[in-house]
Order: structure tokens, then C-alpha cells, then sequence
């Protein structure tokens, strides 16, 4: 038997897909499928019912996967993109992890894939000011899942990776502190809309802010231009035109490749 499988992938790493997955866990009857994160392209060896699994990055896999593969369903966690920016990994403390750019190409493919009956958008901030609200939502989406505990019950029941700890910077009670705390890191905001001015509509577009007026508090303040993590990391940094092409081509090959095997029926077995 074929059993429904969500993926949960995210607006960005950093954006709260590893706080779903443990929630969705903890207190659905639904497996959990690898400690922390698992490509779209593994399948457990056996599995009894439905189950869970989650990569941030995966979403542009998943606008194709899911047209054709009828048990997979997907969770999109969306984030304001200026929280985003300002936030840090539990690994890494005192550094930023992303940049605006990484939630600006995911947020282009979700009209690929949001008017699929199976795919479900996820407000991290609709997520942390009423969990319970939001776990009643997840579950009419996805009428399979059968509730064991409630969403605001998490800190008392779940059994975190060492992995999602570092992530979620510990195990605690659901709270709406982290929405909102770009307002405090404004130098870093103020770099962002330098290296990427067209931030400051698509805060608009994703329903963040009623018009551009937002980046008024950034006004004289001096920007923080320190490299994220992941920029510091990239292994395409400084390279020329042709490199970045040939990255392109082998990248594209391989999700090819991948999405074909994938179809065919093959699943990389952990």
C-alpha cells in the first residue's frame, strides 16, 4: 500500500520547518521519517502508515514530484523574509544564516504548485501565535492525519534529534516572541534592501506589510553588510560565468535524473 507521505519544505532554511515537522510528529499518528533531514527522493524501508519528512530546500522538486506521485502531499512554511534575514542557527550563534535572495527564489515556484489539492501553505506566524488553530487547519487539509496531542502540548511531549534541538535552539513552550524581531536587527535589514532592493515590495506581495513604507525605519541607520553562513559556504563563490553555467547544467541534470528515477518508482531506501 502506497501511504500518504507529508514533506514539509520551506520559504527559506530558517523559515520553520524543522518546529512543523517535530509538531507534526509529536502530535499526529504520523511516522517520523529520518532524525532531522531527508531529500524528497528516500523512502523508509517499511512503513506502516502514513509518515513525515522534511527538507527546506526541496520545494523545487516537490512543484513537479507532486503532480504525479498521488501520496505525497506538501507543507510550505512561509516566513517573513525579514525575520528571515536576521535569524540564526543554533550551530552558529551570532551569524546570519541566509539572505533575502534564497526566500525570493522559493517564493517564484510556489504558484507552480499552490492550487494542488495536496499542497498546504503554513504561516509560521499563524503556526506560533495559535497552534491550535493552526493543527486544526493542517488536519482538514490533510483529513488522513488523526490528532494524538495538541499543537500547544509540544514542549510537554516530543522526543527532538539533537539535530532539531540545535535548530529550534532547545525544546520550549510555542511562542510568538521570534515574529517580528527584524524590528531589532535593523542594520542588517538596511543591508539586505541595499543588496536586494526589490525586498522591499515583495514584504507587500507576501502579505507582510501594507505598502513600502516599512522600510522607512531603516532610514540612517548604518547597514551591517556581514555575510550569511550560507553565502560564506557557497562553493560557487567567486567563481566566473562559465563555472556558474557548468553548476547550473550538472544541478539541473541531477534533479532530472532524480525526478526521473523517482517517477519510475525508485526510492532511495533508508
Amino acid at each position: 500500500m502506497n501511504h500518504p507521505r507529508i514533506h514539509v519544505v520551506g520559504s527559506s532554511p530558517r523559515s520553520g520547518t524543522t518546529l512543523l515537522f517535530e509538531l507534526l510528529t509529536s502530535c499526529f499518528e504520523i511516522e517520523k521519517f529520518g532524525d532531522h533531514e531527508v531529500s524528497l527522493f528516500h523512502a523508509p524501508r517499511e512503513v506502516a502508515g502514513p509518515y513525515a519528512s522534511k527538507k527546506p530546500t526541496d520545494l523545487v522538486h516537490a512543484t513537479r514530484v507532486i503532480r504525479w506521485d498521488k501520496a505525497l502531499h506538501v507543507i510550505y512554511m512561509q516566513r517573513d523574509p525579514r525575520d528571515i534575514v536576521v535569524s540564526e542557527h543554533g550551530s552558529r550563534r551570532g551569524e546570519y544564516w541566509c539572505d533575502f535572495n534564497v526566500w525570493q527564489h522559493n517564493q517564484r515556484l510556489v504558484p507552480k504548485i499552490s492550487d494542488n489539492a495536496r499542497f498546504y501553505e503554513c504561516r509560521y506566524e499563524n503556526l506560533v501565535r495559535d497552534p491550535d488553530a493552526e493543527q486544526a487547519r493542517i488536519a482538514a487539509a490533510f483529513p488522513f492525519l488523526r490528532m494524538k496531542h495538541r499543537f500547544s502540548e509540544f514542549e510537554q511531549v516530543s522526543k527532538t534529534s539533537d539535530q532539531a534541538n540545535l535548530a529550534l535552539k532547545g525544546v520550549r513552550a510555542i511562542s510568538s516572541a521570534s515574529v517580528g524581531t527584524w524590528r531589532k536587527d535593523l542594520p542588517r535589514v538596511a543591508a539586505q534592501l541595499i543588496a536586494h532592493p526589490e525586498m522591499a515590495e515583495a514584504v507587500v506581495s507576501a502579505g507582510y506589510a501594507s505598502d513600502t513604507r516599512w522600510t522607512d525605519s531603516t532610514q540612517g541607520i548604518t547597514p551591517d553588510h556581514r555575510e550569511s553562513v550560507r553565502a560564506l559556504h557557497n562553493v560557487l563563490r567567486g567563481k566566473g560565468p562559465a563555472a556558474l553555467a557548468a553548476a547550473r547544467i550538472l544541478r539541473r541534470s541531477r534533479s532530472f535524473r532524480d525526478e526521473f528515477l523517482y517517477a519510475l518508482g525508485y526510492r532511495r531506501a533508508i
